[in-house]
């Protein structure tokens, strides 16, 4: 609810900005050249651009429901007004899986990702979620005194009308953005990357030293210089220079610091991984990956990279769209993150067998889950003739020693 200027009761403590605190605004910086290190030259650099895409990927393009657990058994939703805000189109001008990721990567590099909940005045139900870009507008989150409000161009909004996801926070309030914490770590990479584009503009392959038995004077020697670099920078297919006076050429080539200091970029993606908190193999660094291994990291992938910022989501979505009722009522938000984890058809043939013939799946199911249409006769699920419960056996004796009775 937005609130009214002349109904704020705040304490002492009015629009107190709630600061992300501590040393960790002092970091920062620019590279050699003078470029501000921030989210945009971060961007620049491959790994990390290509890290922050694939995390705000998985996360889009994740199903996301309502169900509600009543009994024991759950259900899916498809009827609710939220469910239709989360999974397809959350405002008028976004599809779900835009929002989806451009809500992570403002939690990705700015520490805080913000909407604001849109409710219709007569029944107070949420009509859409629309997104706050904190490069057009400014946002605060003030201490009343009595809870967190947000002040955003000037307007104050309660909370629980605000979507407010946190990155790395220390003191659960506000969020600071990876680049303000990686600002060092990135930098090198960026001077790095603008050595690098200096060294191939400026040197090359193409630099190197001509020496004389004969001394020159020096217009001489710029004659000379000028009249080779002529000659080998030429488009010809074949270039073939001449030195008189028994010159020689000597090509002048990287030394080892150099070569080593080129090679930094093959570091820094494994630097990227560990700020964003994502597999190497996942940026295409393959140095430790195998066939044997790969589907392993795939899950560490989901559970470490992915699955804390669902449950950051889910704890929003679930606390500020859904009402106290409908909480108690047994509604929340489910985000599917086992579309994540597909593997290649056999071993996913070998997974959905064995719950089907363990009796954990119906065959019917496993079709939903494939995207296939049901069959009649493959709802009930399958139990194994080995694998019974001590209530079926008691049951099948007694019936065996009843039959026995009888015949006698």
């Amino acid at each position: 609810m937005l609130f009214d200027s002349l109904d704020l009761a705040f304490s002492e403590k009015r629009n107190q900005p709630v600061s992300s605190g501590g040393f960790f605004n002092l970091f920062g910086g620019a590279t050699k050249s003078g470029k501000p290190i921030n989210s945009n030259t971060a961007l620049t650099l491959s790994a990390f651009y290509n890290g922050v895409n694939i995390l705000c990927n998985d996360y889009a393009k994740l199903p996301k429901s309502i169900y509600r657990k009543t009994d024991g058994s759950r259900k899916k939703i498809d009827n609710h007004s939220l469910s239709y805000l989360v999974s397809k189109k959350p405002n008028s001008y976004m599809t779900a899986y835009t929002f989806d990721k451009v809500m992570l990567l403002s939690a990705i590099l700015k520490g805080n990702a913000y909407a604001i909940k849109v409710k219709d005045e007569t029944t107070q139900r949420t009509t859409s979620i629309e997104f706050i870009d904190q490069q057009k507008k400014t946002v605060q989150v003030l201490d009343s005194g009595k809870g967190l409000v947000y002040k955003i161009d000037g307007k104050l909004y309660d909370s629980d009308d605000i979507i407010h996801v946190l990155g790395f926070t220390t003191n659960g309030i506000v969020g600071i953005g990876v680049v303000t914490m990686a600002a060092m770590s990135l930098g090198v990479n960026l001077n790095a990357q603008e050595y690098a584009s200096e060294y191939y503009e400026s040197k090359g392959e193409g630099i190197g030293v001509v020496t004389t038995a004969k001394p020159m004077d020096g217009d001489a020697k710029t004659r000379y210089s000028d009249g080779l670099s002529t000659r080998l920078s030429s488009k010809d297919k074949f270039k073939v220079a001449v030195l008189d006076e028994m010159g020689s050429f000597q090509h002048i080539k990287l030394t080892p610091q150099e070569s080593q200091f080129l090679g930094t970029h093959k570091q820094g993606v494994v630097e990227v991984a560990r700020w964003l908190n994502i597999p190497p193999h996942k940026l295409k660094s393959l140095d430790n990956a195998t066939f044997s291994n790969i589907e392993h990291q795939e899950i560490a992938h989901v559970s470490d990279s992915i699955l804390p910022w669902i449950k950051a989501f889910k704890a929003e979505y679930d606390t500020k769209l859904l009402t106290k009722k409908e909480i108690e009522g047994g509604y929340y938000f489910y985000f599917n993150h086992n579309s994540l984890l597909q593997s290649d058809k056999t071993t996913q043939a070998d997974y959905f067998s064995k719950l089907i013939f363990c009796g954990s799946m119906t065959r019917n199911e496993v079709r939903e889950l494939l995207e296939y249409n049901p069959i009649d006769g493959l709802d009930a699920p399958l139990t194994p003739v080995n694998a019974q419960t001590l209530e079926h056996i008691e049951a099948k004796l007694n019936e065996l020693k009843q039959k026995t009775q009888e015949n006698e």
